[in-house]
C-alpha cells in the first residue's frame, strides 16, 4: 500500500500493511546518531535568507511565546517559512540533518510546546492569508483569530472560534477548539473540511473525509505538533444571520456560591444547551471577581428574562451582529508565566463542587491578596456533543464543561512567588479533579499531569499511536507530551 492507501483504509490496515521507508532523507539506521555540522547555509539558501540564529536581530522577538514561564528556551535556530513548498523544503531538511522541529502557529501553548530548545523552530507568521469564497474560508498554517475576524466582520458568516485574537488558527483546530460559540455551533474542528500536512517522513498529505482520511481525523483533536506542519485548512462556515444577544454578568465575592450554583442550574437546563452559550468563573484580583459571559441565540428579551433570576450585580445585555457579540469577549492574555491545568467534566457543576471552589479561591486570596489566579468554566454539552468520540481524534463529547485553573505571576517576582502560586494551582487542581474527574483539554495542556495520554485522548490514543507511526515514525516532531508512535 502506498501512503494514501495507508492513512485512508484505517488503523488495522495500517499495521497490517507495514510502513513505507521515509522519503527525503535516510533511515535512522543508515545515517549516523548525530550530526556535528548541520547545513545551516544550506537551510538559509532555501529559504532565501529568512532563518534567525540566537543573537541575530529579530531572533528574540521570534522566539518569546506567549507563556513567558518557557522564555529561557532557546531553540538553535528559527526557520520563517512563507509557503507550503517552503515548508516541505524545511521537513526535508531537518530530516536529513536530523534535528526536532516544533512549529509555531501563534505560540501561545501553555506548556510550553510550541517552543524549542536546541531543536529548529519553524515559525509561521509569514503564512497568514485568510479567504473566503462562498461559505468556505481557507487559512494559512500561520492565521491566527484576529485573521479570521478581520475576513469575517461584516458578514454574517461564522467560524466558531476562540477568545484569544493572537491565537493560532492551527493549534485551535488541531486540538478541537473551544470558543463563545461552542454550544451552538460546535468545535473548530467540527467545521474543517480539509487540510494539508507535510508530514515527519516529508510527504504532502491533502487530507479530508476521502483522501488521506486517519490522518484527517488526527488532525481533528490530536494536537499541533504531532504529525507536521499543516500549511492550510478549510473550513465550512454557518450562516447567522439574525442579531444575537450578549450578556456580561458580575456578582460581589460575597455571593459568589449562589451565582455559580444559579449560573450552573442555568447552563444545565436541556432547553438552551444549543442557544446559550456561557464562560464563567472567579478571579483573585483584578476587575469583576465573579463573572458570567456570553451569547444567546435568541430575542434579547428573552435573555433579560433568563438572566434576572440570576441576581447579578452589575450586569450589561444587549444585541449585534455575530462578530461584533464575538469581538466584545476577544481576551488577549497578558504575556506574563503562568501554569494552568484542565479538567474536563463529564457531569453537572453540582454544589459541592461550587462550595469546593469558592473556599479554596477565598482562602487564596486571603493567603496571598496581591496573587492573580483564575478558574474558568467554558459549557459544552450542546452542538459539540452531535458527533460520537470516536468521530474525531477529539474525544471529549460527553463534556457538560471544561474547567481552566491557572495562577499568573510577573516576569520580576522571584521564585518563592511563583512556586508558591503553583503549589496552590496543585492544590486546587486535586481538589476539584476528585470531584469532576481527571480528563483534560489538548490545548489546555499541563506538563505536570501524569496520565496525559488518557486525559486528552481517552481511547483514541492508540489510534493516534497508529497515524503518528505512519506519518512520523522517527519522530521529527515531538514534545514532552507528543503522541508516542505504536
Amino acid at each position: 500500500m502506498d501512503r494514501r492507501t495507508v492513512l485512508r483504509a484505517g488503523a488495522g490496515a495500517g499495521l497490517a500493511a507495514g510502513l513505507w521507508g521515509s522519503a527525503g532523507r535516510a533511515t535512522a539506521a543508515a545515517r549516523p546518531a548525530a550530526l556535528k555540522d548541520r547545513d545551516w547555509a544550506g537551510l538559509k539558501r532555501l529559504l532565501g535568507g529568512r532563518l534567525y540564529f540566537p543573537g541575530d536581530p529579530g531572533f528574540a522577538a521570534l522566539n518569546l511565546p506567549s507563556n513567558h514561564l518557557y522564555s529561557h528556551r532557546v531553540p538553535a535556530a528559527i526557520a520563517c517559512p512563507r509557503s507550503h513548498e517552503d515548508v516541505l523544503s524545511v521537513v526535508e531538511w531537518a530530516g536529513r540533518n536530523v534535528i526536532n522541529v516544533v512549529p509555531r502557529s501563534g505560540g501561545n501553548s501553555s506548556a510550553g510546546h510550541s517552543t524549542s530548545d536546541g531543536g529548529l523552530l519553524v515559525h509561521l507568521g509569514g503564512m497568514r492569508d485568510v479567504t473566503v469564497k462562498g461559505t468556505t474560508l481557507t487559512a494559512g498554517a500561520g492565521a491566527r483569530e484576529l485573521d479570521v475576524y478581520a475576513a469575517l466582520k461584516d458578514t454574517g458568516l461564522l467560524l466558531p472560534g476562540g477568545r484569544c485574537p493572537d491565537v493560532g488558527v492551527g493549534g485551535s483546530v488541531l486540538g478541537g477548539g473551544i470558543g463563545p460559540a461552542t454550544r451552538s455551533h460546535g468545535l473548530t474542528c467540527d467545521s474543517l473540511t480539509g487540510t494539508t500536512v507535510v508530514t515527519g517522513d516529508a510527504y504532502t498529505a491533502r487530507c479530508d473525509e476521502n483522501s488521506n482520511s486517519e490522518l484527517f481525523w488526527a488532525c481533528r483533536g490530536g494536537a499541533g505538533g504531532n504529525f507536521g506542519i499543516n500549511t492550510s485548512f478549510t473550513f465550512d462556515l454557518h450562516p447567522v444571520r439574525k442579531a444575537t444577544a450578549w450578556f456580561d454578568l458580575a456578582w460581589d465575592w460575597k455571593d459568589a456560591a449562589p451565582a455559580l450554583k444559579r449560573l450552573a442550574e442555568l447552563i444545565a437546563d436541556p432547553r438552551h444547551r444549543k442557544d446559550l452559550t456561557c464562560r464563567f468563573g472567579l478571579r483573585t484580583a483584578g476587575g469583576a471577581r465573579v463573572y458570567a459571559q456570553g451569547l444567546f441565540f435568541g430575542a434579547e428579551q428573552t435573555l433579560r428574562q433568563l438572566v434576572t433570576p440570576l441576581r447579578p450585580g452589575r450586569s450589561a445585555i444587549g444585541s449585534a451582529g455575530i462578530w461584533e457579540c464575538v469581538h466584545r469577549f476577544h481576551e488577549t492574555p497578558p504575556g506574563d508565566p503562568y501554569a494552568s491545568s484542565s479538567i474536563v467534566a463529564g457531569r453537572d457543576l453540582g454544589a459541592s463542587a461550587v462550595d469546593e471552589l469558592v473556599d479554596a479561591l477565598g482562602r487564596w486570596k486571603q493567603a496571598s491578596p496581591a496573587s492573580r489566579a483564575t478558574v474558568s468554566f467554558s459549557a459544552m454539552g450542546g452542538a459539540d456533543t452531535a458527533l460520537r468520540p470516536a468521530d474525531t481524534a477529539y474525544v471529549h463529547r460527553d463534556a457538560t464543561f471544561i474547567a481552566d485553573l491557572t495562577a499568573y505571576w510577573s516576569d520580576a517576582d522571584p521564585a518563592p512567588v511563583s512556586e508558591a502560586g503553583r503549589q496552590r494551582l496543585r492544590a486546587l487542581y486535586r481538589g476539584l479533579s476528585r470531584t469532576l474527574g481527571t480528563d483534560a483539554y489538548q490545548n489546555f495542556p499541563d506538563p505536570e499531569l501524569k496520565n496525559w495520554q488518557t486525559a486528552y485522548y481517552g481511547g483514541n490514543y492508540a489510534r493516534l499511536q497508529t497515524v503518528k507511526r505512519i506519518v512520523d515514525p522517527e519522530r521529527l516532531f515531538g514534545h514532552p507530551q507528543g503522541i508516542v508512535p505504536a
